[in-house]
């Protein structure tokens, strides 16, 4: 076999191993690449979850409340639709929350004794 043959065929055996590897290179890339994807396709699902979940709670609580305040609207509006519940409501407002009493009452505050 003369010199350049052997040249020629040691040239095609070193472009097939170069084809080979990049061949690899591009197969290891594109697994890094779906590996990539699917971490942050789980991690984006797992997170929206958490904030769902946390998102549910919240209404629950806000849905809780805004019965509360529905509910005592309804009472509200049933002292106001009656003069004599009305009444009622304002001695119970005012005895309850800012500790007036009739003029014929007395009111005592129970103080805990000291040590």
């Amino acid at each position: 076999m003369g010199k350049g043959k052997k040249l020629m065929l040691y040239k095609q055996k070193s472009e097939k191993a170069h084809e080979k590897r990049q061949h690899g290179l591009v197969r290891i890339l594109a697994f890094a690449a779906i590996i990539i994807t699917v971490v942050f396709v789980g991690y984006t699902i797992i997170s929206d979850n958490i904030k769902i979940r946390e998102y549910k709670q919240q209404l629950a609580e806000l849905t809780a409340q805004t019965n509360a305040v529905n509910a005592k609207n309804e009472q509200i509006t049933g002292y106001l639709e009656n003069s004599k519940k009305l009444e009622e409501y304002i001695e119970m407002i005012a005895r309850d929350k800012l500790d007036f009493a009739n003029g014929d009452e007395k009111i005592f505050y129970v103080v805990p004794a000291g040590n």
